[in-house]
């Protein structure tokens, strides 16, 4: 249930005008920005502001790869602006065409048959064909690509596994029949196959320019200073790496529509609390900061929508490596951790809703029956006491890794106190990374989360407890159970109004549940439908997958 605590409006216009008074210093960094030339903000100013459509982006943090093969971080939320998906679903989970514009399966649902659109062209006007399609499906298959959400979206393909393991470079189950037509024959009966890969996150790529003859990726062919081509409604201009500023222009070729912007620029900004001045005082269109009373007096609480989101988000347990292979010694930290003070510390405002940590919440499938686990410190001390380390001195060192924000620090050092007080455990570490997946230096405990890009409970868990899922390969340290993966996998057999097909996933649900694996963390909020956006930016879109939806139509109106 959303929760509303209100903060008194008087201190909100109190902190509003500290904030105001600290603007002045605040906005002292973008005057060291470099020269117009160099694509960044400064070039944004008096008539040209108004000649050009440009909408002025930021990240927090600097990214030093914008590879679109990568399948996740910050300068993924744009990635929409300049690589074409094969479809995509929208806000409302409806399919639409972009590269590919026909698909067909065979009757027993266990082979695909996409057609490109004829029309469709890469920024340099060459045609985008089926064998890019292939090649670059191959290539993000590959572990030297790292993409990082590729088991999302071509798990079941035949030859996928070879190729994710690294024992073979291409999948024999995508061809290219001819120019324009990609057949894929998968392992098992897919109904919902088109579905998970309409997303921008696998958009083809101009093989030529971005495969070397090693079939392997051209290191840094998407820079500007190597020609890139691309196939979306912009394309690379000036990369600034070292300053953080990456800037994109009007896609000259982009055979949809003629885009309304001119210029994109993203612009790394750690100091989140600078990119609210810098919103307020419109030197920015869009960006990420802070959801604090301060944030919402000057943006206003509208810039900051909330709205349940589908997935599953904590700190996960590996159950490969001691301590937390330890099923009581699991259920001793979970039990340990009250959800209402974590939801309290994520949002000092109220806003959003209490962590239940169901996978299936918000979707088709949420289970009505799902009992979060709950906060009990004496059920806790039993369970401890039930582990093989009931004698604290033989806890090994735990590392908490992807504490990467403040934010998430905040929480971290919350839990870590409680297991400090109740079991007199000292040796966690908290980083944002880590020495390996396995061994003395891997992850305890690993702070991430998943999503669905479509609306189905089968396909939610294929992404995230299926042993084939990044979730459970990696953060859960190969986290495999053979009955939760037998009911994943016939529930993405049955077809898309199956009841059976909520049912299976329920019960692996379920199963997952009972085994003590997460802590979620969280709000439920999925972020801005409409972006993070100023009021003079218009036609923003957002769908589940965090990306932009059809950003040929973004435009930039100031009033008069």
């Amino acid at each position: 249930m959303l929760s509303k605590h209100k903060i008194p409006k008087m201190w909100i216009i109190l902190m509003a005008l500290m904030a105001m008074v600290l603007a002045v210093s605040a906005c002292a960094a973008p005057a060291a920005a470099p020269a117009a030339d160099s694509g960044e903000m400064a070039a944004d100013s008096g008539d040209e502001m108004m000649e050009e459509k440009h909408f002025r982006a930021t990240i927090p943090f600097f990214a030093q790869d914008w590879s679109p093969l990568r399948g996740g971080g910050w300068n993924m939320h744009y990635l929409a602006f300049w690589n074409a998906g094969p479809m995509y679903i929208d806000e409302h989970g409806e399919l639409h065409p972009y590269v590919f514009n026909e698909w067909t399966p065979n009757e027993d649902m266990t082979q695909w048959t996409f057609k490109i659109d004829p029309d469709a062209v890469y920024s340099d006007g060459s045609a985008i064909t089926a064998q890019d399609v292939v090649a670059t499906w191959n290539l993000i298959a590959h572990p030297a690509t790292t993409h990082q959400r590729v088991t999302l979206f071509l798990t079941g393909v035949v030859g996928f596994e070879d190729v994710f393991n690294g024992e073979a470079m291409t999948m024999p189950g995508v061809v290219a029949l001819d120019d324009s037509t990609v057949q894929v024959t998968l392992e098992g009966s897919d109904p919902l196959f088109h579905k998970k890969i309409a997303t921008n996150l696998i958009g083809p790529v101009k093989a030529s320019v971005a495969i070397g003859e090693d079939g392997f990726e051209v290191a840094e062919w998407w820079h500007p200073k190597n020609n890139p081509v691309t196939s979306g409604p912009l394309m690379p201009d000036t990369m600034d790496l070292n300053k953080g500023v990456v800037s994109f222009v009007k896609n000259p070729n982009f055979w949809v529509a003629e885009p309304m912007l001119d210029r994109l620029t993203v612009t790394s900004i750690e100091d989140t609390t600078i990119v609210t001045t810098m919103l307020a005082n419109g030197e920015l269109d869009q960006g990420w900061p802070p959801n604090d009373a301060t944030s919402q007096a000057l943006l206003g609480e509208d810039f900051f929508e909330c709205g349940l989101a589908p997935g599953i988000g904590g700190f996960f347990l590996n159950p490969t490596i001691e301590p937390t292979s330890d099923v009581n010694f699991r259920k001793a930290l979970i039990l340990a951790v009250d959800r209402e003070q974590i939801f309290n510390l994520s949002s000092p405002d109220g806003r959003g809703w209490v962590p239940t940590g169901e996978p299936l919440r918000a979707l088709p499938g949420q289970d009505p029956d799902f009992v979060p686990h709950p906060y009990d410190p004496d059920a806790a001390k039993e369970a401890m006491a039930a582990s093989s380390y009931a004698d604290v001195a033989d806890v090994p060192k735990m590392i908490m890794a992807g504490v990467s924000s403040p934010g998430t620090e905040v929480l971290a050092q919350y839990m870590a106190e409680q297991w400090r007080q109740l079991f007199g455990i000292e040796a966690i570490e908290m980083s944002p990374q880590f020495d390996s997946w396995e061994g003395p230096g891997a992850p305890a405990l690993f702070r991430d989360g998943a999503g669905v890009r479509v609306p189905d409970a089968a396909l939610m868990l294929l992404g995230s407890l299926h042993s084939s899922s990044n979730l459970a390969r990696n953060i859960m340290g190969g986290y495999h159970d053979p009955e939760v993966d037998a009911l994943i996998e016939e529930a993405v057999t049955k077809g898309a109004n199956d009841p059976d097909r909520i049912a299976l996933a329920q019960q692996a649900q379920r199963l997952y549940h009972d085994q003590w694996m997460v802590i979620p963390i969280g709000t439920g909020c999925g972020g801005s439908a409409k972006g993070n956006v100023m009021p003079w930016v218009k036609g923003t879109r957002r769908n589940a997958d965090a990306q932009f939806l059809e950003t040929w139509t973004i435009d930039i109106v100031h009033d008069e």
